[in-house]
């Protein structure tokens, strides 16, 4: 009891967290939204990804899994690199799915504006041109995210746009959700979205400053999810920076 009692005083004592989708790029649980990890925030995870969740990759058949690394570096720019692979797929040769994303910070979030992020997702492949493609979460989109605190909670709001750019197109149209933060644990978020094909409902929550999970059922119907571990690449360099600051003065 005492071990139960100290665990939920030490992850009660933890910031708020900024979410990941479940191919590892900063957003809720399938969209991504405009906000931005801390400069310096590096990501390590994986997640399980039903067969519902895309239907051009395996045709839909087969669960997959996912597990990738992403970094912020600099106020505005986030770089993430992702495996998936099929589960219990039956042909004898079969690699996995490779893809590189980016996003752009365009507009940071201020008291009467919302942030905004231009993203591009599996943005490059080694197939040639003219052959089939293999590029199953290809996106291009826009997006813009507002948090509103209310009391000591906190609500957030976000509206992107998908371009119909790729031969497959993840997001293509309007996509956007609503997420809250209750005050008595705001390192969790409570998520409702919609990505421009279905409805997904779900959350994600940080335990002890480092472990995140996330979890979602898609389309009210289909269960996918995982965790990430999460390093503050810079947290030595700024504590030695606020050193030097501190003894010059």
């Amino acid at each position: 009891m005492k071990l139960i009692i100290t665990t939920l005083i030490f992850v009660m004592s933890i910031n708020t967290s900024v979410g990941q989708t479940l191919l590892g790029t900063t957003g809720w649980l399938n969209i991504p939204t405009a906000d931005m990890q801390e400069d310096g925030t590096f990501y390590l995870g994986g997640s399980f990804i039903d067969s519902h969740y895309i239907d051009n990759y395996g045709t839909g058949q087969y669960n997959c899994l996912t597990y990738y690394f992403d970094v912020t570096f600099l106020p505005f720019l986030e770089i993430n690199f992702g495996n998936t692979r099929l589960l219990n797929y039956p042909g004898d040769h079969y690699t996995v799915d490779r893809r590189f994303s980016f996003r752009l910070r365009a507009l940071k979030e201020r008291k009467y504006v919302p942030a905004i992020v231009i993203g591009a997702h599996d943005v490059y492949t080694t197939i040639q041109s003219g052959a089939d493609v293999n590029q199953y979460f290809n996106s291009i989109y826009i997006v813009a995210t507002k948090h509103i605190p209310v009391k000591r909670s906190e609500f957030g709001f976000t509206l992107g746009y998908g371009f119909d750019f790729f031969n497959s197109n993840q997001f293509i149209g309007f996509f956007g959700g609503i997420s809250f933060s209750p005050s008595f644990l705001r390192q969790l978020n409570l998520i409702v979205e919609y990505d421009g094909t279905a409805f997904n409902f779900g959350g994600n929550i940080l335990f002890f400053k480092h472990l995140f999970v996330y979890a979602m059922v898609q389309d009210i119907k289909h269960f996918s999810g995982g965790f990430a571990y999460r390093i503050y690449l810079l947290n030595n360099i700024k504590k030695k920076r606020k050193e030097r600051k501190s003894g010059t003065k």
